[in-house]
């Protein structure tokens, strides 16, 4: 049952990684626009940089959990490096539940959100009068994926804290 959770959270942390890259293209490509028209055409856009700022938000909170996943979250090495295997396991572990814990939270903060904003229809102040819940509906996929993958962390610790106790605590 938890290789089969792991698969899918694995599965849409890598899914919304490429998207979350293809977003960055297009957001790249985008602002190269709105640069041309702007500066070679004189006839500056209304809409590229609402668009780019929603890119921007899909593409970095959606791809969090991704780079959790892969081991590429800003994570202090040199104090997890001169630890020997158990208590670098028990922190990784702690702080694996603090990120859960944490990223729940705001996965809770983030329903509250989406649902009033659904709720009251809001849009955008902009011209593009975008519905709301959708740059906001980032934040509460990130967190969610988030929570599931700290979550993941923390067991995978668990399992290799047992395994290293079965080895009679000696050193990986």
């Amino acid at each position: 049952m938890m290789e089969k959770i792991r698969a899918i959270v694995e599965k849409c942390n890598l899914y919304l990684g490429i998207v979350s890259g293809l977003g960055i293209l297009a957001m790249g490509l985008i602002i190269a626009y709105e640069v041309v028209c702007r500066y070679v055409f004189n006839a500056p856009t209304i809409w590229t940089q609402e668009v780019s700022i929603y890119l921007f938000i899909w593409t970095m909170l959606a791809a969090s959990s991704y780079t959790l996943q892969t081991g590429r979250h800003v994570r202090v090495d040199l104090i997890l490096e001169r630890m020997r295997a158990k208590k670098r396991l028990l922190a990784e572990g702690a702080t694996g539940i603090i990120g859960a814990v944490y990223c729940l939270i705001v996965s809770l903060q983030a329903w509250q959100m989406l649902a009033m904003s659904i709720g009251y229809g809001k849009l955008s102040a902009t011209p593009l009068r975008v519905p709301l819940w959708i740059p906001q509906s980032a934040l509460l996929i990130g967190f969610v994926l988030l929570t599931l993958q700290f979550m993941l962390i923390v067991i995978g610790r668990l399992s290799d804290l047992r395994a290293l106790g079965n080895k009679g605590g000696a050193a990986r």
